[in-house]
């Protein structure tokens, strides 16, 4: 038996996951109204909603699935229309399960009970039942639509014996059923229960013969097995005729022992002997010599082993354990680097060593991909939900926008995409409002009136690539330049780049913003993005030209645990880099390092100059190095731009797992955290767009 604390987490997971298909199914709705496939998903969706939370015993949120399921079942059967207001309040209804969902069952009457109550009346608007008086037939409407006079319908329910390996509990079914209406007769058929030496817990042995009378449309009962029928025996039959003031003319011409044995009261054993000679088939088979035993087990097995097959090959993993695994993944990391600098120092002639050394380090490097590939969920979940945000912020400034979704299988991190989510989301509805124009507007300049946003995401070089496109106004630079120029960050004197002017709207409070709205242009926004992005060690950059569009595009490591890490020396220290930041290495010439006033140092490089940075300077390292011809220059992939950093040489390349300063010691500007190498000693992970900003200041004031 499930603990109920472990059935209601089970719930909360397939829950939010069905809240978020159903939103995004409803959206597609919209597009096309008469999607019947996708009507049919919605209405399971909801259908399952109800079933899972009855099974937890969430009344509130079972009763609100409920009456939109009886909505959703009159949209199936064609009464009614899925107009656009129809599935706004959809929609709504859907924001309000969000919630229930999120809320603890035991305080979701005092939270959100009257919220419910007003979500009930909407919908009961729409639901059209009327109870007509009783008639022992059903009639037909007109329009030949059955109405909902009180009737009797008759089912048997007949499940595959491994039914529980689906999550389906056939109680759940009948506590379902019971709820629209009053069971007439209830038989349960114990026959199949094997002797208890045989008996076993996951099969199921019984079955059932239910009359239930209810005034529910008869298609309202057979939705509740829905999910069931395909490979189950349902068969539902209208027993009106038979019943008068609801008794069973029937009986009439029955035996005492006969009316006692349908109903349930006794067995058939009870009444004939001879049952108990009975046998199964295949143990008759067998006496009677036509088939062997083993024949017999040998088929069972087969069909054993074919169920167990076609069950759930997925399983659920805790991400606390998940987590874990990944730390235990480190430690074996920096187990198998101080093995390896052990041989360097110490054993290094030795030939059978070193190659168990490396295919220890091989079969290491393997276990670390696959564990990280647990962790690696598509980015699908979180694109999805921007239809509906477009959707209400479009609708809400009277514009008509399309959303476009482009590599929503690229997987990343769970950890990056539970972060991502807020950036995209302020850059999403900047794109809205500020980018995109009115239908008015758009039409003035030759655009089509509907504007469209293309979230993208993709792999390049070891990194992951999120873009935030629009076909809008783009930017003005002559108005960015106007405003740096009245906030005081361009003193005028010297051409800025378009990126350097691009990137004055990333400062804290800068806007062009002619009017403030609740959606943006409060000046407060884009630098939050650019510092959150930058926390998950990435970088943000900008691309627009006026009149055209506007382009973010975001760069994010695969994974924040375990980097590839190029390890340089600075005097006695061992700093590492991580490798996706490294454009270059190079060893300079001489004469090639300039001093510019006002700009610092910039080292020529591929027919250009990026500024330097003297790592040594940075963080007060003592080295003997301090010329850059006699050390080596990292070219790094740093703010929009390449920049320098100056080390003495390189040691080498290897997997870290990196170790939070923060939580151990305290925050240090320009390092994102540290690493324990093979021998024990401490190596700082540079953070290269901090160190940017610690060597020259914010980027867009250079």
């Amino acid at each position: 038996m499930i603990e109920r604390d472990s059935l209601y987490k089970i719930f909360l997971e397939e829950a939010k996951e069905l809240v978020s298909s159903l939103e995004n199914d409803l959206l597609e709705l919209e597009k096309n109204v008469n999607d019947r496939q996708l009507i049919d998903q919605i209405f399971r969706s909801v259908h399952t909603l109800k079933g899972s939370s009855g099974m937890v015993e969430y009344s509130l949120l079972t009763t609100f699935s409920h009456e939109m399921e009886n909505v959703l079942s009159r949209i199936r059967s064609g009464e009614l229309k899925a107009t656009g207001s129809l599935i706004s309040l959809f929609l709504s209804s859907t924001d309000l399960l969000r919630q229930l969902v999120e809320c603890e069952p035991s305080e979701a009457e005092s939270l959100l009970g009257a919220e419910v109550r007003s979500g009930l009346d909407n919908i009961r608007k729409f639901k059209g039942i009327q109870k007509e008086p009783v008639d022992a037939e059903i009639k037909q409407t007109s329009s030949g639509q059955e109405n909902f006079s009180e009737k009797y319908i008759q089912i048997n329910m007949k499940f595959k014996p491994d039914i529980f390996a689906s999550g389906t509990d056939p109680l759940m079914l009948l506590k379902e059923l019971s709820s629209m209406g009053e069971f007439v007769k209830v038989r349960c058929n114990p026959e199949a229960i094997p002797v208890m030496n045989s008996f076993r817990y996951e099969v199921l042995y019984l079955s059932w013969e239910i009359i239930l009378k209810t005034d529910q449309p008869a298609s309202t009962v057979e939705n509740v097995f829905i999910f069931v029928r395909e490979n189950n025996t349902i068969v539902f039959e209208d027993v009106s005729r038979r019943f008068v003031e609801g008794v069973d003319l029937r009986y009439a011409d029955k035996k005492i022992g006969e009316i006692l044995e349908e109903e349930g009261y006794v067995s058939g054993s009870d009444l004939q002997k001879v049952v108990d000679s009975q046998k199964r088939m295949g143990e008759i088979l067998v006496e009677n010599s036509s088939i062997d035993t083993n024949i017999v087990n040998k088929v069972l097995s087969n069909q054993q082993k074919s169920r167990d097959i076609l069950t759930s090959q997925t399983i659920r993993v805790d991400t606390n354990k998940l987590d874990r695994l990944v730390n235990l993944v480190g430690e074996l990391v920096i187990g198998i680097a101080g093995i390896n600098q052990l041989i360097v120092e110490k054993y290094h002639k030795n030939r059978e060593l070193n190659d168990a050394a490396e295919h220890l380090d091989r079969i290491s490097r393997s276990i670390q991909e696959q564990v990280m590939k647990t962790r690696m969920v598509p980015i699908e979940g979180t694109f999805s939900h921007f239809q509906r945000i477009v959707r209400d912020t479009s609708r809400e400034l009277n514009k008509r926008i399309n959303l476009f979704l482009v590599g929503s299988e690229t997987e990343l991190d769970k950890t990056l995409i539970e972060q991502i989510d807020a950036p995209l989301k302020h850059l999403v509805r900047n794109s809205i409002d500020h980018g995109i124009g009115s239908p008015e507007e758009r039409i003035a300049v030759g655009k089509p009136s509907e504007g469209s946003i293309w979230l993208r995401a993709y792999q390049q070089e070891g990194k992951i690539m999120i873009e935030v496109e629009d076909d809008g106004k783009g930017l003005d630079k002559k108005a960015i330049l106007k405003k740096a120029q009245e906030k005081g960050l361009y003193k005028g004197g010297g051409e800025l780049s378009e990126k350097e002017i691009f990137n004055f709207i990333f400062i804290p409070g800068f806007s062009t913003a002619k009017q403030v709205t609740e959606i943006s242009g409060r000046g407060v926004g884009l630098d939050v993005v650019r510092k959150n992005i930058e926390n998950l060690r990435g970088s943000i950059e900008l691309f627009s030209e006026k009149g055209k569009g506007t382009l973010f595009r975001i760069k994010l490591p695969l994974t924040l645990a375990i980097i590839e890490g190029m390890q340089v020396s600075v005097g006695i220290e061992t700093i590492t880099v991580p490798l996706f930041s490294i454009i270059e290495a190079v060893r300079p010439e001489s004469n090639s390092v300039k001093t510019i006033e006002g700009k610092g140092e910039l080292i020529e490089f591929r027919g250009g100059y990026v500024p330097l940075i003297r790592l040594y300077e940075i963080f007060g390292f003592k080295t003997e190095i301090t010329d850059p011809v006699n050390g080596l220059i990292l070219i790094l992939d740093g703010h929009n731009r390449k920049i320098a950093m100056m080390v003495d040489d390189v040691i080498g390349q290897q997997q870290v797992v990196i170790k939070s300063l923060e939580k151990n010691y305290r925050q240090v500007p320009g390092i994102s955290g540290a690493t324990v190498l093979g021998d024990g000693r401490i190596s700082l992970i540079l953070d290269v767009y901090s160190l940017e900003k610690l060597a020259f200041g914010q980027p867009e004031n250079i």
